[in-house]
């Protein structure tokens, strides 16, 4: 398990780091090429070299992005879209979360740092969970997070099971609260 410490960001920083909501920063090419829906939001990127650097994990990729859009379904529940790509980003798109506004905040981005490992139950990745790995747990009520999700007081969970996972199978990742 990695623990994520997350801190809204201000002024001037590197809007291709990792982070949650916000402009995300990814293959434009996705915008029309079906990998994306207009009832997707952007909920956060995770830049793989910042994760390899602050952790041992070996199950991604070295350098590229893995990124956590969030689907709104017919009877108001999310389905996750996440995708994975090699490559670095070619477009920051400003508006992407433009019309979201009934979920909060989500124009404001949060940056993402790696704290390393930890045995808390607080906002991270790749939770063993026997059969599965928990891709991102989310704690909205961690200390300087978005305030997406807070009325719930319920942490959002991404599984993926591991045989997905060794392949770089995202299509299959689940999304519950809890």
């Amino acid at each position: 398990m990695y623990k994520l410490k997350v801190e809204k960001a201000f002024g001037d920083y590197d809007y291709g780091t990792s982070k949650f909501l916000g402009a995300p920063t990814m293959p434009e090419a996705w915008l029309s090429d079906g990998t994306l829906s207009d009832d997707d939001f952007f909920f956060c990127q995770i830049k793989l070299s910042e994760l390899r650097e602050h952790t041992d994990c070996k199950l991604l990729p070295e350098k590229g992005f893995l990124y956590i859009f969030l689907t709104i379904t017919e009877d108001g529940t999310f389905k996750p879209n996440v995708q994975l790509t090699n490559e670095e980003s070619d477009a920051l798109i400003d508006d992407f979360n433009l019309g979201f506004d009934f979920l909060g905040n989500t124009d404001d981005e949060f940056s993402i740092d790696y704290s390393g490992e930890s045995e808390t139950s607080e906002t991270a990745l790749f939770i063993d969970d026997g059969d599965n790995y928990i891709l991102l747990q989310y704690d909205p009520l961690d200390d300087n997070m978005p305030e997406f999700l807070q009325e719930t007081e319920k942490q959002a969970i991404f599984r993926i099971t591991k045989k997905d996972l060794e392949n770089l199978d995202f299509s299959n990742v689940t999304f519950e609260l809890k």
